[in-house]
């Protein structure tokens, strides 16, 4: 069905957009820590932001990449 094809790659693309900018915002609220503030306990916490966000990301391209070569939800 043609309809289903267009808004499956809708979803992909707002995906990795919605990941992406995720990930920004994330970057972003690092920047306006004190260094003070960046214990121990900051760069735990920092590291597993950083480490789902990116893994977010990567699997938003991944899905991005499978649906470009037609293998559609193989993930």
């Amino acid at each position: 069905m043609p309809g289903g094809d267009a808004f499956d790659e809708r979803d992909v693309r707002h995906e990795l957009a919605a990941a992406i900018d995720d990930l920004r915002s994330l970057l972003r609220a690092f920047d306006e820590v004190e260094p003070a503030a960046m214990d121990e306990r900051f760069y735990i916490h920092a590291f597993n932001e950083l480490d789902l966000a990116g893994r977010t990301v990567v699997d938003a391209f991944d899905r991005d990449r499978d649906r470009d070569r037609g293998l559609g939800g193989a993930r």
